[in-house]
């Protein structure tokens, strides 16, 4: 078979199309689309335009493939970004993906760089641009024809307006994609993901109890309809859901039932982040459990450190700090707490608030109060490039407590308890 044909027929599939579905969309006799990739014929240059814009991909790639030089310059530069990531460069990880020409390139590799871009802006901290990007990215799934893929971006792209602190538009972003790709997704563990996403959007609204109800039937169907992943999913999100409602006990019964059916490919990546959710609420609950949460982070740490996620590494330290602190291990946890704060880096990154906070703690149950006050105020100049709402006035609320603990002055300890107030909308206007 010539490369062209197989390259017109592993579109189409890709596609979801049938052959008759692809003839429709081009304006071809279904008789000539199969004898396009069964090789009997070859396509002239109009048939080929017209089928690359059916599909959904370039006609450089339905000539070239993977060979076209464009192809390989921007798999080069996602390895280029992916490599300056690791290494905590995400500066330049944004730089070398915005150079990418995305006309040239197929929808499936389109993809590929906008997800890769979309990742180096949230780690550089701008979650507008990675959201902006992300919606990009679920558009050009939608219209391409990949409705798995698209309801994965969309995902992503709910994430990432729920840390932005547009629960508003995170919720709004969902349901659109979700009622457009019902139908062509049906059924699959990335349309479940996307509505158990969705009810955590809910909850970060404020709209716990409707969350819980949805949260609810969605298991049910899942149950019914879905796979263990899909299932799984489904339990992670509601475990947040019953968190927020102050059932810690549910919520723990959630994450392990998670656990236990994760597995696949997915595993190594989300297992590991799933017992993270775990050692944190196990310090949560009353009383807490810090050898149990010491027994999950011990579990996740293989696999944490070979995916190298500063982010994700920092945040196991921080809450291994967490619980040797509530062991009196006052030594181990500051050792901890400094690794986390290394780890993150010296960037004005809002994920290094966790981390210096954890280290404030340490400091202060080590008796080195001056220190522990220092450390505590950074606490506040990252808690500023957080925006409004639920998290946020949680963060100013748990500052304050610090602060006043640590025995700085009252007037900063009154404005960290203001700034919770705002951040939950319940503060009044300053004039």
């Amino acid at each position: 078979m010539h490369p062209v044909s197989e390259r017109i027929r592993d579109a189409r599939e890709r596609s979801g199309l049938s052959q008759a579905d692809l003839a429709r969309a081009a304006m071809m006799h279904p008789s000539y689309v199969s004898h396009l990739e069964r090789g009997v014929r070859g396509p002239g240059d109009g048939a080929l335009e017209r089928l690359a814009r059916a599909l959904g991909v370039t006609t450089t790639y339905l000539e070239q493939g993977e060979r076209s030089p464009e192809y390989r310059a921007s798999e080069a530069a996602v390895v280029r970004a992916r490599q300056l990531l690791r290494a905590g460069r995400a500066a330049e990880a944004v730089t070398e993906l915005q150079d990418v020409h995305l006309d040239a390139l197929d929808v499936d590799q389109g993809a590929r760089v906008l997800l890769a871009r979309a990742e180096a802006l949230d780690l550089f901290g701008d979650l507008e641009g990675a959201a902006r990007v992300l919606a990009d990215t679920a558009r050009l799934l939608v219209d391409g024809h990949r409705p798995r893929r698209a309801a994965y971006a969309t995902t992503r792209l709910v994430m990432t307006l729920i840390e932005a602190g547009d629960v508003h538009g995170a919720v709004q972003a969902g349901e659109e994609r979700l009622t457009v790709l019902a139908e062509s997704a049906a059924g699959t563990d990335e349309l479940f993901r996307l509505e158990t996403t969705l009810v955590w959007a809910y909850v970060a609204r404020g709209d716990a109890t409707y969350a819980r109800v949805r949260g609810n039937e969605l298991l049910a169907r899942a149950l019914v309809h879905g796979s263990a992943r899909a299932v799984w999913s489904v339990h992670w999100n509601l475990a947040f859901v019953d968190d927020a409602l102050g059932d810690a006990q549910d919520a723990l019964g959630h994450l392990r039932a998670a656990l236990a059916l994760a597995g696949g490919a997915e595993a190594e990546r989300d297992v590991p982040r799933l017992r993270l959710d775990l050692a944190d609420l196990l310090l949560a609950v009353t009383p807490a459990r810090p050898h149990e949460a010491l027994a999950e982070l011990d579990a996740a740490g293989t696999a944490l450190e070979v995916a190298e996620s500063a982010v994700e590494l920092a945040r196991a330290a921080t809450t291994r700090c967490r619980a040797l602190l509530l062991l009196g291990r006052y030594g181990a946890a500051l050792d901890q707490a400094q690794r986390a704060v290394d780890l993150i880096g010296t960037g004005q990154r809002r994920d290094a608030a966790p981390a210096l906070e954890a280290l404030g703690d340490a400091l202060l149950a080590s008796g080195d109060r001056n220190a522990a006050v220092k450390t505590y105020r950074q606490v506040e100049d990252r808690l500023d490039l957080v925006p409004a709402g639920r998290s946020s006035a949680v963060a100013w609320r748990r500052l304050g407590d610090r602060l006043r603990a640590a025995g700085d002055d009252r007037a900063r300890v009154a404005e960290a308890y203001r700034r919770a107030l705002d951040a939950a909308g319940v503060g009044t206007p300053r004039p």
